[in-house]
């Protein structure tokens, strides 16, 4: 009779260890979820947020050489190049991206340049299917043209 009793007492000694694992692992569950998303958050606000720049760096060389001349053409152009070539220069497909450019080239006018492509977002799971993929990034940038040149006066 003595070996059933340690037998049982052995036995229900096993079953609280098991309970016990079961409430620690569901512990370690409730605290591990938050800290997960969390790190999630953390790697799609470091991806945007450093995919951002070659926007704004784009939209301000555009900006930058469209406003050189007072000639809406060669402003144009030379915006547009500015821009693919800064894309590129970052490493941002052309083919994803659009440069827009808008205002008129006079004296003191401002000429606004839009620079606007998606940051593929396929990688990270939870936000990839939140967004579908892809967050569109946006950069606009408005100059002045050069009134001060001595050869436009």
């Amino acid at each position: 009779m003595t070996r059933q009793n340690a037998l049982r007492r052995n036995l229900a000694r096993l079953l609280r260890q098991l309970e016990r694992g079961e409430d620690e692992s569901f512990e370690f569950t409730a605290l591990i979820t938050p800290i997960m998303v969390l790190l999630m958050m953390i790697a799609f606000a470091v991806l945007v947020r450093s995919s951002q720049m070659p926007a704004w760096t784009a939209a301000s060389e555009c900006a930058r050489a469209a406003i050189a001349t007072l000639d809406e053409e060669i402003g144009r152009a030379q915006g547009l190049t500015a821009a693919y070539d800064s894309l590129n220069g970052s490493f941002v497909r052309a083919s994803t991206g659009s440069v827009s450019i808008n205002g008129t080239w006079t004296p003191f006018s401002n000429v606004t340049c839009t620079v606007t492509y998606d940051i593929d977002v396929s990688g990270i799971t939870f936000f990839a299917d939140l967004t579908g993929g892809r967050v569109p990034v946006t950069a606009v940038v408005t100059m002045q043209v050069e009134p001060h040149k001595s050869r436009w006066q």
